[in-house]
């Protein structure tokens, strides 16, 4: 063999070698600084009262949902069902001080089946505006047992210290009414 021939097969497989022997391209980078992902895990209700399928006395309701984590004070979805009566109830739920908390102050029928949509709309959201997962309540109701706003409260376990932080527009904003002294 000629001299040039060994030359250039051995530079083929020297490049060859160097080829097979390099290393493997580097892995894409794992840590990327600069990025947040806002949102966190969806919100879900953890507690309720009425619990899930449970019968509870006829009269005043306060309707309770306590979510896993803390909710945005202004926003709600509660929603009739086609399967069951909804309760009558006020206007608008208070989220209570932890901020996880609804309350909302109802009148539920004796003997009756209830159902309650809760954020069928998306509407309950975390503090980072991530909707919460929807659920249906279904409870019911036996013979009348809860007459005063009181027993309601102590029913859903809401004590005088869970004070509500939402409040809504007053025509009364700013006034003060004094009373007069005794004897006056």
């Amino acid at each position: 063999m000629s001299i040039r021939l060994i030359l250039a097969v051995s530079t083929l497989l020297l490049t060859a070698g160097v080829a097979i022997a390099a290393p493997p391209p580097a892995a894409p980078p794992t840590h990327v600084e600069g990025v947040t992902i806002s949102g966190g895990p969806q919100p879900k209700i953890y507690l309720s009262y009425p619990a899930e399928g449970a019968t509870i006395p006829a009269g005043v309701l306060v309707l309770k949902v306590i979510f896993d984590q803390p909710m945005t004070p202004d926003a709600w979805s509660y929603d009739k069902t086609a399967d069951a009566a909804f309760p009558d109830c006020l206007g608008r739920p208070r989220m209570l001080a932890d901020k996880r908390s609804f309350v909302l102050l109802c009148t539920v029928a004796a003997n009756q089946k209830y159902a309650v949509q809760i954020n069928q709309g998306g509407a309950f959201k975390n503090a980072d505006g991530r909707s919460a997962a929807p659920l249906v309540l279904h409870f019911t109701t036996g013979d009348p047992g809860v007459f005063y706003l009181e027993d309601a409260l102590t029913n859903a376990g809401v004590a005088s210290t869970d004070a509500p932080i939402m409040r809504w527009p007053d025509p009364d904003v700013g006034k003060t009414t004094l009373a007069s002294a005794p004897g006056n």
